[in-house]
């Protein structure tokens, strides 16, 4: 009896897997041990329909336990601030689409900057190196130069 009852309470309990005809037979087992074994035969549908229910609460205690445990994981990884992997993953993916942005715009950037120096060299340079043809730069003279030496004596 003690082993039929611990099946049934195994199965029920979620923690064995299963099957229509292991469920079936705790059933049998159970009313076998209750005497009630003719009654089963004679009506099978009874007995067809307990193995149901086993099969039933057995899923049900089964995903609860799941979820129970999946809620208690979950909170213990948002306390170590761990990043889920559907999280990790959706990072992943910004991260990519941020890199195409960028070689996309480097190679924007590339193909403008031949055109921006080639117009550069050609533009004349600042007015103030440049002079009008013919024309030589200032001569130093003595006042000049002792106005501008570098020991600062006069």
């Amino acid at each position: 009896m003690a082993e039929a009852l611990q099946a049934y309470i195994n199965m029920v309990t979620g923690v064995t897997k299963n099957t229509q005809a292991k469920a079936a037979g705790t059933a049998r087992a159970l009313l076998k041990q209750a005497r009630l074994e003719d009654v089963a035969t004679e009506t099978s549908e009874r007995v067809t329909k307990l193995a149901e229910e086993i099969m039933n609460a057995s899923r049900i205690n089964r995903d609860l336990l799941q979820h129970f445990v999946t809620s208690e994981v979950d909170k213990a990884v948002a306390r170590l601030g761990f990043a889920r992997a559907d999280e990790v993953q959706a990072l992943r993916d910004e991260v990519a689409g941020l890199r195409a942005q960028l070689s996309e715009a480097m190679t924007r950037t590339a193909k403008r900057a031949p055109a921006k120096k080639a117009a550069a060299s050609m533009n004349p340079t600042s007015k103030a190196t440049t002079r009008p043809p013919g024309r030589k730069p200032p001569r130093k003279t003595a006042a000049s130069a002792e106005s501008t030496s570098p020991s600062g004596e006069e």
